[in-house]
């Protein structure tokens, strides 16, 4: 799969201390996808009921009240979410702004769907097709996350813009660097 650069930039440039701001539940669309592919592998450890309900999830991704919200609450970028994932969105945003990132991992929504389906094909959710969320950098991240709430959305602050080049991942009491984007986890499922 292509990994495309799908930044759709809304004014000034992003600067250090603003709020990065995902907007919903990530890996919905790879979700949906491994729930479709593997039905009969994952109906054999996985209850019925969880399975239809991952593939309930193609809903969130039609509609995207993102574009109506922009720009009342001082954004400054805003990356889609797709292939590759939350990690592959978060490289590109921070590589094409130069500036550096500190994002913790715990505070990215997940569903539980996404989780149990993931463990049971070994997939990386983080590494996954996440169509239907966006990150956003806002000065006043909390209140988007209100405005998008009331759109329907499951949106986090996840980290902040930084002065530096470093694009960091806290995981609980583990920091590392983020990686250079790497093929979308739902390849693994091709071959």
């Amino acid at each position: 799969m292509e990994k495309k650069c799908t930044g759709m930039d809304s004014g000034p440039r992003m600067k250090p201390g603003q709020d990065i701001v995902i907007t919903n539940y990530i890996a919905l669309e790879g979700t949906v996808r491994a729930a479709e592919m593997e039905q009969e592998l994952l109906s054999r450890t996985l209850p019925w009921d969880l399975l239809e309900t991952a593939k309930s999830f193609l809903g969130y991704l039609k509609d995207s009240p993102e574009a109506a919200v922009a720009g009342r609450h001082g954004e400054t970028a805003m990356q889609e979410v797709r292939e590759g994932g939350i990690l592959t969105a978060l490289w590109q945003m921070a590589e094409r702004h130069e500036v550096g990132l500190t994002v913790h991992l715990r505070k990215i929504p997940l569903r539980q769907e996404t989780i149990e389906i993931c463990e049971a094909l070994d997939l990386n959710p983080y590494g996954l097709l996440s169509g239907g969320c966006m990150l956003m950098a806002a000065d006043n991240g909390n209140d988007l996350i209100c405005e998008l709430e009331a759109a329907g959305r499951a949106p986090a602050v996840i980290g902040k813009i930084t002065n530096s080049n470093d694009r960091i991942i806290l995981n609980g009491g583990n920091c590392r660097y983020l990686n250079r984007p790497e093929p979308d986890e739902i390849e693994k499922l091709y071959k």
